[in-house]
């Protein structure tokens, strides 16, 4: 994992500074929560159960849960082929959460076959114990923000799709006559 300020070339400052922004305001509302669970990200937020171990899925946004086909109650590394990479970089950051007790920036890039880039940033913070939580279940809230982009072959191919079409469209095109051409006549 990279940390939140190398970023792959050629992306727009504008994605960059908005995920940093994302991942910055999350941790700065988890430092002033007492490590609680951070409030204002629900629709970007997942909460991962027991983060060194069986690393369960304790609840997330319905918008992550239909962008990368995962639900409730599953298990990171029960993450299928649908989303490729994503259950291990997601299981990689809990077990370092786990380990040192600090948050962990997130980057992953997914490629799924037939389909557009994902490019995933984020944080992953600890969680400090409730009161009434038994002292071996550890929670990891997860807080992420996606974008697709397109890959250089598929940003190639619409490129010549468009352009065939554009000009099978200026074939296509009758050519007017100037009504004012032969006004002398």
């Amino acid at each position: 994992m990279r940390p939140l300020t190398s970023y792959p070339s050629g992306l727009p400052k504008e994605f960059m500074s908005m995920e940093q922004r994302m991942s910055g305001r999350a941790l700065l509302a988890w430092r002033d929560g007492q490590r609680t669970e951070v409030s204002g990200f629900e629709a970007n937020a997942m909460l991962i159960a027991d983060p060194g171990g069986e690393a369960r899925i304790e609840r997330l946004a319905p918008e992550i849960a239909t962008a990368f086909d995962i639900h409730a109650g599953q298990r990171l590394c029960d993450i299928g082929p649908g989303t490729p990479c994503l259950g291990n970089e997601l299981r990689d950051a809990c077990d370092l959460v786990a380990l040192g007790g600090q948050p962990i920036p997130l980057e992953i890039s997914l490629a799924p076959s037939g389909r557009a880039l994902i490019i995933v940033r984020g944080i992953a913070l600890p969680l400090a114990p409730a009161a009434d939580t038994p002292p071996s279940l550890d929670l990891v809230q997860i807080i992420v923000n996606w974008r697709e982009l397109l890959s250089r072959s598929a940003s190639s191919r619409l490129k010549r799709e468009l352009g065939a079409a554009l000009q099978s469209l200026s074939r296509s095109r009758h050519t007017v006559a100037d009504p004012f051409t032969n006004l002398d006549a």
